[in-house]
């Protein structure tokens, strides 16, 4: 279980240094957009596969205090989170839609095959009735509707005086 607690650690971390290495402070508050709506969609998932008992998270980052909400904090309030801002600020607009899709794939691959590892050898996640190319499927279609959400919300501040 000690392991588990380091991954917990070690993810919390990297979020933080991923944050500091790749959004630019010119970028910091258009980077708050799809970190919070991320973790408002999330949150609402993570709780409804966790009731419905296809995912088990055994080792929290809060174990006593987090026992009404069993959906792993860590990965809805961090990790997904942080991932939509990178997503977000290095999509690629200009290029043509089989970049996208690329990009998109790239993104939800990397974060699946990081999960399936954690599901394989730990105790951070397990499976119950979850499959991985559900959470291959998910992240990407959730990052997709995410992104579309911050570019509309983007759309809707152009015009206006920000002072």
């Amino acid at each position: 279980m000690i392991i588990e607690r380091w991954i917990i650690a070690g993810a919390i971390v990297l979020c933080i240094l991923l944050i500091w290495k790749f959004v630019p402070k010119e970028r910091a508050r258009e980077a708050w957009v799809p970190f919070l709506s991320m973790s408002s969609v999330t949150w609402a998932a993570g709780l409804f596969v966790v009731e419905r008992g296809w995912i088990y998270y055994p080792v929290q980052l809060f174990g006593k205090e987090n026992q009404v909400n069993e959906s792993s904090f860590t990965f809805e309030f961090f990790l997904f989170p942080v991932l939509a801002i990178l997503f977000s600020l290095y999509y690629p607009s200009s290029k043509k839609i089989h970049s996208k899709w690329l990009y998109a794939i790239v993104f939800s691959g990397v974060f699946t095959i990081a999960e399936v590892i954690l599901e394989k050898y730990t105790d951070s996640v397990e499976y119950d009735e979850w499959k991985w190319y559900w959470t291959f499927f998910s992240v990407m279609l959730i990052l997709m509707v995410n992104h579309q959400y911050v570019m509309w919300f983007k759309k809707g501040l152009k015009g206006e005086n920000h002072a």
